[in-house]
């Protein structure tokens, strides 16, 4: 091949090249038409949000750090005292009143009245007082003593009047007794939402004498008197106004074997003597009563102990 046939053939080569890349520039460096821009947007911000800090300001005020952090440091210092008592709030803090009352090794005197209220025929009235030693919070050792007096219902008389002979009945003229009780059940409650007042239920046991009369259907006749032993049960409660003030409520069942007026006594020789001891009419009784009472305790003040 002819040097001029080489030279014509790499000269059609050059321009044909020249004409299919011119094309392409002019494409590439063509303007881009408005809203036509296909930029990548930047990534979404996926951090947490800020804390809620609509509560109340907390102090993060203090001598700043020596490398010029020292807001970060108070940012942080709330967190850091969420432990200490500083940061607590009223209603965080929850009270037990301690026991307002104490009664161990304390004296209570208590003046009592009461009345049975199981017997139809003849009420008893009672006038004493009770005396209480407290060996702990919740034991007591007492003395108590009453003085009785009768009164005649209306339906002993009903009673003579459809049975054609009066009933046989007696009196009840002292008891005494020694007494052992225990508070099982112990409570306060609020007054008003102002006063705490302190209250108790006791069970209560004794033993004891007492003496009892005839009442004799014929008031000439000469009545008989009875020594007895008896025994009670009995359950109570207290309600504390101060520290040694108290107000007393109870219901007692008296127990003994009473000796009654022989219902043939007319029939004997000498009506108007008292009877042999074994014509006697010998029943079991149950004395039920109800009594209130106003108890003070001495010393009238207490002193708390403490384990140190």
């Amino acid at each position: 091949m002819k040097r001029s046939d080489v030279r014509a053939t790499f000269i059609a080569l050059c321009v044909g090249a020249g004409l299919v890349a011119g094309p392409l520039t002019l494409h590439a460096q063509e303007p881009t038409p408005p809203g036509g821009d296909t930029t990548t947007p930047p990534p979404a911000d996926t951090s947490p949000p800020p804390p809620d800090v609509s509560g109340p300001p907390t102090d993060v005020s203090g001598p700043p750090s020596d490398n010029g952090t020292g807001s970060v440091k108070a940012t942080e210092e709330p967190a850091a005292k969420k432990g200490e008592l500083g940061s607590l709030q009223w209603k965080d803090i929850l009270v037990v009143p301690r026991r307002p009352i104490l009664k161990y090794h304390r004296v209570e005197l208590v003046p009592t009245y009461n009345v049975s209220i199981a017997n139809t025929l003849v009420r008893t009235h009672g006038f004493g007082g009770i005396v209480n030693y407290f060996l702990s919070e919740t034991l007591a050792l007492g003395i108590e003593g009453n003085y009785l007096q009768p009164q005649l219902l209306d339906h002993y008389t009903i009673r003579g009047i459809q049975d054609r002979v009066l009933p046989s009945v007696n009196r009840y003229v002292w008891n005494a007794s020694l007494d052992f009780s225990y508070v099982p059940v112990y409570g306060k409650y609020a007054l008003f939402n102002r006063y705490i007042l302190q209250w108790e239920a006791y069970i209560e046991a004794g033993i004891g004498g007492m003496e009892s009369q005839w009442i004799s259907r014929n008031p000439a006749d000469k009545n008989a008197t009875n020594f007895l032993v008896q025994g009670h049960i009995g359950v109570g409660t207290r309600l504390f106004l101060t520290k040694w003030l108290v107000i007393h409520a109870y219901l007692k069942d008296y127990l003994f074997a009473d000796k009654y007026e022989p219902a043939d006594r007319a029939l004997q020789p000498d009506p108007t003597a008292v009877p042999p001891s074994n014509t006697f009419s010998s029943r079991f009784v149950q004395n039920v009563v109800f009594g209130v009472g106003v108890g003070m305790f001495l010393p009238t003040s207490f002193d708390y102990k403490y384990t140190r």
